[in-house]
This record gives structure tokens, C-alpha cells and sequence, in this order.
């Protein structure tokens, strides 16, 4: 072959990793609002009187202080929890079950979907669900994936284990480093009926410490919440007041092409 003929077979080499590239990330597009239409997921819970309070990256060193704060408060939320977190410290997974909170899934690794492989996407995935269910007894219903950042693999994982797919509505980026109590609270502001609130109870993926800004401005949140006249709970108990369950959601709110995907 040619040195044209070489360059031609690079082009179209680049070429179709582009555009795999593009098709892994169309979970996240929006392409005018097809995409949404398309790859729907919870953002928001219509038709309910209630906001999610929920909780990424741990459980972390300071879930003791989380869960008394939300004891004195009388709220039950969702973590949606990493699986070497746990495994480092399955008690704490125990705990937060124990308190009576909701728990899903959130990965095994936090790494970024859209650098892995589909297949260490899946493995990611199904290590992560292995330790959560038996450290909890109970089968995940939530997934929440790392940065909010799906790839196909995992959407249609996710829908091919009838795990409801959720995002939020309101993020304080309570992780960011110049992130303060009163700053997250402002960026929080007042909570609308159905909103999912995004917060952090760990800070082994960003800053050293965002968690302790994030347990400073609980308090208000949740004062924030009930002035507004709505109850902080779970995500799981919000999709049951609006009668969405994991099947009928997806019939709802957009195309679901998990019959498409066959793996394992």
C-alpha cells in the first residue's frame, strides 16, 4: 500500500473512532431536545409535594455526622454510593441502611464512563452492584452515574436491570474548591415540589474537606425545604407518591431501547 493509500486508512481509522466517540456519549446530548426525548432520565419527580435529598461519593469518613444531622432533622434521603467505598468500609453501608435511608448505585471506581471501554463499563457496573447488594440484602433500584456522564453501555445496562436512571435538578457543586457553607445554601436556593438535590457526603473524589462545607450547610437546606412547605425523602419514596415505578417511568417519559442490547 501507498503512502496515500496509508493515509487514507488513518483517515478513516480517526474517523470511525470519532464517530463511536460520538454515538458512546448520546445519553448526554441534547441535539434540540431529541436527545432528552430519547434518553430521559429522573431530573425532576412531577406531581409530588416532597424534594430528594440525595448524596454522592461515599460513604465517607464523615457519614456519622450526615445521618445525626439528618436524624435531628426527622429527613431520610438517598446515597447513591461508590462500591470501593463500601468495600473499605462495609459498616457504614450497614449504617446508613440501618438509619433507614435509600441506596443506590453510583459506580464501582468513579471514573469517567466516557474514557472506559463498554466492557469495563459493565464490569465497573456489576462489581459495584455485587457489593452493594450483599452488603445490604436488597437489590439496587437507583443508578446514578459518575459526573452525571452516561455512555451507552451504561444506560442500557442500567435499563436492562430495571435500575431507574436518575440525575437533579438543583447542584450547589458543593465539591468545588471554593465552595463555602453560604454558597452552596445560596446555590441550593429554595426547593420547588419534585426537585433532586445533588450533595456530597465524601470528598475522596475532589477537594480534601468539601464534605465538612457540605454537613455546615445541611442544616439550612433542610430548614430551606420544610419553609417552603415540602418534605425532604428519599427519591425511592417520591417515584412511589407519583406512582412511577422502574418500568412505567421509562413508558413515560421516552423511547427505551433497552431491547436492543442483549449482554450477559
Amino acid at each position: 500500500m501507498g503512502v496515500h493509500g496509508e493515509g487514507r486508512k488513518r483517515g478513516l481509522g480517526a474517523g470511525v473512532r470519532r464517530v463511536g466517540r460520538a454515538l458512546n456519549a448520546l445519553p448526554n446530548r441534547d441535539m434540540m431536545g431529541l436527545g432528552r426525548r430519547l434518553f430521559a432520565d429522573v431530573r425532576r419527580i412531577p406531581g409530588v409535594n416532597g424534594v430528594a435529598v440525595t448524596f454522592d461519593d461515599g460513604p465517607g469518613e464523615g457519614l456519622d455526622a450526615f445521618l445525626t444531622t439528618l436524624d435531628r432533622a426527622g429527613v431520610r434521603a438517598t446515597f447513591f454510593v461508590v462500591g470501593e467505598q463500601v468495600r473499605a468500609a462495609p459498616g457504614r453501608l450497614t449504617e446508613i441502611v440501618a438509619a433507614g435511608h435509600e441506596v443506590g448505585l453510583h459506580c464501582d471506581r468513579h471514573l469517567h464512563q466516557l474514557s472506559l471501554t463498554p466492557w469495563a463499563v459493565l464490569e465497573d457496573l456489576r462489581r459495584a452492584q455485587a457489593t452493594i447488594e450483599d452488603t445490604t440484602g436488597k437489590p439496587v433500584r437507583l443508578y446514578r452515574p459518575p459526573y452525571g456522564c452516561y455512555s451507552l453501555a451504561s444506560w442500557f445496562e442500567a435499563g436492562r436491570r430495571g435500575w431507574t436512571r436518575v440525575r437533579w435538578s438543583r447542584d450547589p457543586q458543593d465539591w468545588a474548591a471554593d465552595a463555602t457553607p453560604d454558597g452552596i445554601v445560596a446555590a441550593v436556593g429554595r426547593p420547588e415540589p419534585g426537585d433532586i438535590i445533588l450533595l456530597h457526603d465524601s470528598d475522596r473524589y475532589s477537594v480534601p474537606g468539601a464534605w465538612r462545607r457540605t454537613l455546615a450547610a445541611l442544616p439550612r437546606i433542610l430548614d430551606a425545604i420544610a419553609a417552603a412547605g415540602l418534605t425532604a425523602c428519599p427519591v425511592g419514596a417520591l417515584l412511589d407518591q407519583a406512582g412511577i415505578g422502574r418500568g412505567p417511568w421509562s413508558a413515560r417519559v421516552g423511547f427505551t431501547p433497552e431491547r436492543l442490547y442483549r449482554l450477559g
